[in-house]
């Protein structure tokens, strides 16, 4: 049975918290190691949750193997200018290969175009960690419009 693809309810945040700290785990640099205020990671997602961004996950037998995270903030050259902006996605070693990312990605730009087409959001960004999967955004039709450097 594959999991199902849903928006995440403040029940799912201890789950939600285990994911981020894998994501973040499995991060190249570990500059971010040490950080894990849980306090401040709950009050982020309450607010993504009630309105001011988007939490998906993927579930399968009661247990989060899968999530895309990402908040509504204001464009750099205009405060009208609304983006969403993908924090954290993820799925679980063991749930990869098959159809999980893709559907997680699948929910986000459905998401996305909603406000879009509401006038909530001008557009959306995705990132992709450069020990990622060589996932083709192209295909969803996205286009390259940077590159992320660290230090």
């Amino acid at each position: 049975m594959r999991p199902q693809i849903r928006k995440a309810s403040p029940f799912d945040i201890p789950q939600i918290l285990d994911r981020l700290r894998d994501y973040r785990g499995c991060m190249p640099y570990g500059f971010l190691a040490d950080a894990d205020d849980a306090d401040h990671v709950k009050e982020l997602l309450t607010h993504l949750m009630a309105g001011q961004g988007l939490v998906l996950v993927a579930e399968h037998e009661q247990r989060i193997t899968g999530i895309l995270i990402a908040g509504v903030m204001p464009s750099i050259w205009s405060p009208k200018h609304l983006i969403l902006t993908e924090f954290a996605y993820w799925v679980d070693p063991d749930a990869r290969n098959g159809t999980t990312g893709y559907r997680l990605l699948r929910e986000y730009l459905d998401e996305a175009i909603k406000m879009r087409e509401a006038g909530r959001i001008a557009n959306c960004f995705i990132s992709k960690m450069v020990n990622s999967p060589d996932l083709k955004y192209e295909k969803f039709g996205f286009q390259k419009l940077e590159e992320f450097w660290v230090m």
